[in-house]
């Protein structure tokens, strides 16, 4: 990815950017910067009770923002991180509400694209990504699909051409239980891999 330091310097300022992520073009921002998320949460038109997820550049970064773990969070973290793999861990107070709507949870992931990995290390921080649609609207693959009231509300967007590609599995461990709120090919692989251990 061209342009990274030109991002994240873009990023420390408070901006929110449209770019290529690990999943689709992403609206992104600094996610512990109160003000560049509520951006984003406008940018999209989307109702603030819906959380957004972070990304995270490795499990130090992902530890550093999350609570303690449990052994069968650091266990399928282990196994299926970094890649498309979002899972709701409790948070701490270094990640802001407006983040999680709230809630004591986070989706947090570790992408694979090294670059991405890159980005964020250099910025030292997680960043908020979400699709870069207005709510409700289709998931665009090019840069030329981004709607004309959403774009007034970015202050970058970097062109990585037609991308296309499945949404990460989301899960949840609930004690020693693990429940598929998205499925995926990362999901259908927990799946066979903790058979007994999967939420019904």
């Amino acid at each position: 990815m061209e342009k990274i330091k030109e991002i994240v310097n873009n990023l420390k300022l408070g901006q929110v950017i449209i770019m290529p992520t690990d999943t689709t073009y992403g609206i992104v921002c600094d996610a512990t910067n109160d003000a560049a998320v509520a951006r984003v949460y406008a940018a999209k038109k989307r109702d603030l009770a819906k959380p957004l997820l972070i990304l995270v550049s490795d499990e130090k970064m992902l530890k550093k923002y999350t609570q303690e773990l449990s052994s069968l969070e650091k266990e399928l973290i282990k196994r299926y991180m970094p890649g498309p793999l979002t899972m709701l861990l409790l948070k701490n107070d270094l990640i802001p509400d407006i983040v999680t709507a709230s809630s004591p949870y986070v989706g947090i992931r570790i992408p694979a694209e090294e670059d991405l990995q890159k980005l964020i290390k250099l910025l030292g921080k997680p960043i908020i990504a979400t699709s870069a649609n207005i709510s409700g609207s289709e998931i665009i693959t090019s840069v030329t699909d981004i709607e004309t009231d959403l774009i007034t509300n970015i202050d970058l967007v970097v062109d990585g051409g037609f991308i296309q590609r499945e949404p990460s599995s989301l899960i949840q461990v609930q004690g020693e239980k693990i429940k598929i709120m998205r499925d995926g090919k990362i999901a259908q692989q927990i799946i066979k891999d903790y058979a007994s251990k999967i939420e019904k």
